[in-house]
């Protein structure tokens, strides 16, 4: 068998069992795009790129009448870059935060999205990383911003009591992260979903790693790098981002900017650099305040299933759960919420 030969066996081999990563938005995505998926010293390989924007075009911008799983699949062997050398078990990854919704975008279509990879990749893993609730809404909504939202920290999250008809772009329902992770193990079964929390690779990175090359059938790794990825504005930034939002509109049809929103741009982080951190400080504390009064004991009860199902100490991590003496956290209710909120839609 030619070298070719042997790399086209053990690209389609990879191409059976690939590792999907779905996000979430804002939980080491980057870094793990970056500095995972794309080093084949871990057994990894990236033939999509380590963000795969094809992966959005495949599966979520779709026209769902249009859909078709063995033409996606040959599309995506074709127009994959395959390395000219490449370990025989290698684990090849798509990898797009989108493809588990676009939260800051008011968008989400985790389900169906799912369905449509499982129907290309019958045999795939998929890992999920998740993050404690009211830190991902305060990311998010930077993020909202940085892609030219013009909202309100207040508008983004919304009251929950909106008419009939309307909704804030930010829908707390969707962070229940057991209903979400129901739904992906139901579609690809328990033993082929991996699920971890953000806070895990902040406090052990390399126990976070590991976990996630266990799950590929991938030998350990001796040491982790782990850096901050995007540099985040401070919230007297955001703000004036914000603001600047409307002058200076961010091109919906592509990635490239016109050159007075590269200029706003620039200035944010000159301003960022240059604003007293008490500044920044006390505009957080407010937006944080808000989230928080509008989050209020919402996510206890889910986090409570999702401690059960996934045997995570939530609370050492940071996460809201109901009080020991709360019996709105017993068992029974517990069960009888889970088994009615995996059957909605998210």
């Amino acid at each position: 068998m030619t070298d070719h030969h042997s790399i086209h066996a053990a690209f389609s081999r990879a191409l059976e069992r690939p590792l999907l990563h779905v996000g979430l938005h804002k939980c080491a995505s980057t870094w793990l795009q970056r500095r995972v998926f794309t080093d084949p010293s871990l057994g990894f390989l990236a033939p999509w790129g380590g963000l795969s924007h094809a992966a959005v075009t495949e599966f979520v911008t779709a026209d769902p009448l249009a859909f078709d799983a063995e033409a996606t699949r040959r599309r995506l062997s074709a127009d994959a870059v395959v390395p000219q050398s490449m370990a025989s078990h290698a684990v090849a990854v798509l990898s797009h935060e989108a493809l588990s919704s676009r939260p800051h975008h008011g968008f989400y279509y985790a389900p169906y999205v799912a369905q449509r990879l499982k129907a290309t990749f019958p045999k795939a893993r998929l890992l999920l990383i998740f993050r404690e609730q009211k830190s991902i809404i305060r990311s998010l909504y930077g993020e909202h911003v940085r892609n030219g939202g013009r909202m309100t920290i207040s508008e983004f999250v919304g009251t929950g009591h909106e008419p009939p008809g309307w909704a804030s772009l930010c829908r707390l329902p969707f962070f229940e992260y057991d209903r979400l992770i129901s739904m992906y193990r139901n579609v690809f079964g328990d033993e082929n979903v991996l699920v971890l929390p953000l806070e895990t690779l902040r406090n052990s990175p390399l126990e976070f790693l590991n976990r996630i090359l266990a799950f590929c059938d991938l030998p350990d790794a001796a040491w982790v790098k782990t850096e901050a990825a995007n540099k985040s504005w401070g919230a007297s930034t955001v703000e004036l981002i914000r603001k600047l939002n409307a002058p200076f509109r961010k091109r919906p049809l592509s990635p490239d900017q016109g050159l007075l929103r590269r200029t706003a741009f620039r200035a944010a982080y000159l301003f960022d650099d240059l604003t007293p951190p008490s500044l920044h400080a006390r505009r957080e504390a407010d937006i944080r305040n808000i989230i928080a009064e509008r989050v209020g004991d919402y996510f206890g009860r889910s986090n409570l299933r999702l401690a059960e199902m996934t045997g995570l100490d939530l609370r050492g991590l940071g996460y809201d759960l109901p009080k020991a003496n709360d019996p709105s956290g017993s068992a029974t209710v517990m069960k009888r919420d889970h088994a009615a909120s995996i059957t909605g839609s998210i």
